[in-house]
């Protein structure tokens, strides 16, 4: 959802340039109309500004720019071209997304969430991992603490040991650690080309600028294939020290061998499909 009091910020490797709307990460510009470089070049200002703004520039209805101005950010955002600053009070944003999650229920959907996007270094392997695992470091955590809550409640139901409620722990670790690890595999696969993360609801993926077909499957196996070999090494070491957490650490990225296959949005992009 977008309010009036939130405003539009161009991400790194977004720019305006002569009328047009430039993105180095795809390495393609499109060409703005007067309202839309209007809006844009007002990024930072309260969208409900801009509207009133708008509204006086180009003689229209207030309403009328008000819808006007908040679907083009909503486009913008959709395909991370901007990113959205909420502002105002948390709770108000909580009570207009639960009045429009109640509006869209009867039609079987839910409120469409915002994406974030990224910058990413990817000069090096080591800036390109430090720098995905930097973007993702919010979600690995909540990632983590979700799926050991669970873990936690599960070992509580069945009536575990204390010993138990460690290994539930080492298991949502191991989750959280798989997706910051998978993303950051992609990342560190595409040195030297513009890269961005972007974040939006449930979904973590990396943007990047166009590849040939033979990197592009590269990329597309480096994600999973690190983690599974990360998961592995913690694998093998519990088993051969007798430590049963890292073994449950290690277990999470190993599944992760999944998206290797057709099963997995990667194996199909490494196959061409």
């Amino acid at each position: 959802m977008i309010a009036g009091t939130d405003s539009v910020d161009l991400p790194p490797g977004v720019s305006l340039r002569e009328g047009r709307l430039e993105d180095i990460v795809r390495g393609d510009s499109w060409a703005l109309n007067g309202s839309g470089a209007f809006v844009l070049g007002r990024v930072g200002c309260p969208l409900d500004v801009i509207v009133r703004e708008i509204s006086d520039a180009f003689e229209l209805p207030l309403e009328a720019a008000r819808l006007d101005v908040l679907r083009f950010a909503w486009a913008l955002n959709t395909l991370a071209l901007v990113n959205v600053v909420q502002r105002g009070s948390r709770i108000r944003r909580l009570a207009d997304w639960v009045t429009l999650a109640l509006r869209l229920a009867p039609a079987g959907a839910f409120p469409i969430p915002l994406a974030r996007r990224h910058s990413l270094d990817t000069r090096s392997v080591p800036r390109a991992l430090a720098s995905a695992l930097t973007a993702t470091g919010p979600r690995i955590a909540a990632v983590a603490l979700l799926a050991t809550a669970v873990a936690l409640q599960l070992a509580a139901a069945s009536g575990a040991t204390g010993s138990v409620f460690l290994l539930a722990m080492a298991l949502g670790a191991g989750t959280g650690i798989g997706l910051g690890l998978h993303e950051a595999g992609h990342v560190a696969s595409l040195r030297g080309v513009p890269s961005a993360l972007v974040l939006r609801g449930r979904r973590t993926f990396v943007l990047h600028a166009p590849v040939d077909e033979r990197r592009r499957a590269f990329v597309a196996l480096c994600g999973p294939g690190m983690v599974v070999m990360v998961g592995l090494a913690f694998v093998v070491a519990g088993v051969a020290i007798v430590t049963p957490g890292l073994v449950i650490l290690g277990l999470p990225l190993t599944a992760h061998a999944l998206s290797l296959t057709m099963i997995g949005g990667d194996g199909r992009v490494a196959c061409g499909i």
